[in-house]
């Protein structure tokens, strides 16, 4: 789609059509020019002519673009604290009375357990991205406490077929289904899946497996 992100994404439930679903683009689209006037003032920091040659790529358009990929299809990942990095570098790197290690020591005492506390955020997958949504799915996407190195792990709730799609849940599994069709309208379909065809007429569907720890 060539419309902006404000566009195309779902009117809240406690949105009014009308003026008031207007004023909610509209904020929409002001949150986008201001986060982009934020980018563009932090790449000229290193690079002044960055945005000059490649003029397409800062413009409110694309960003918006980018916003709407990321905000439907990014994932929650951790990764390791570069800080507990620097520390442990220093601690191989320079014998302990050596004027590097009484800078870092005190540091590393203020920062007490602290400075091994994981960066958590979100990240963009491109296969991921790829991967069908399903209300019954038959993988998952896994974020243990233990991992840290950003990657995206997709593990099988059942037994997979040879050939058979792989398929995930963008939304809450566990809603009903009227919940779940309305958070996947941002997605722009209503979801005709199995479970929610069955679910829709009142028929209800016993849920093949669960999720592999």
């Amino acid at each position: 789609s060539r419309e902006g992100w404000w566009e195309t994404v779902a009117r809240p439930a406690d949105v009014a059509a009308g003026k008031g679903e207007d004023e909610f683009r509209d904020s929409m689209r002001d949150i986008a020019v201001e986060s982009l006037g934020l980018l563009r003032a932090t790449v000229a920091l290193s690079d002044v002519n960055s945005i000059d040659r490649y003029p397409g790529l800062f413009t409110v358009e694309v960003y918006a673009r980018v916003i709407g990929m990321f905000e439907l299809n990014n994932l929650e990942i951790a990764v390791a604290s570069p800080v507990e990095d620097y520390f442990l570098t220093a601690d191989e790197t320079f014998p302990e009375d050596s004027p590097e290690r009484l800078i870092t020591g005190p540091l590393l005492d203020a920062l007490d357990v602290g400075y091994c506390t994981p960066c958590e955020g979100t990240g963009f997958f491109a296969l991921q991205s790829c991967v069908n949504s399903d209300c019954d799915p038959n993988v998952a996407p896994l974020k243990d406490d233990g991992d840290r190195d950003g990657a995206c792990v997709l593990v099988a709730k059942r037994r997979v077929k040879k050939g058979e799609e792989l398929t995930m849940c963008y939304v809450d599994e566990d809603a009903d289904v009227r919940e779940r069709r309305a958070e996947l309208a941002d997605y722009g379909f209503e979801c005709a899946c199995e479970r929610c065809a069955r679910e829709s007429a009142g028929l209800g569907q016993a849920r093949r497996g669960c999720k592999t720890k």
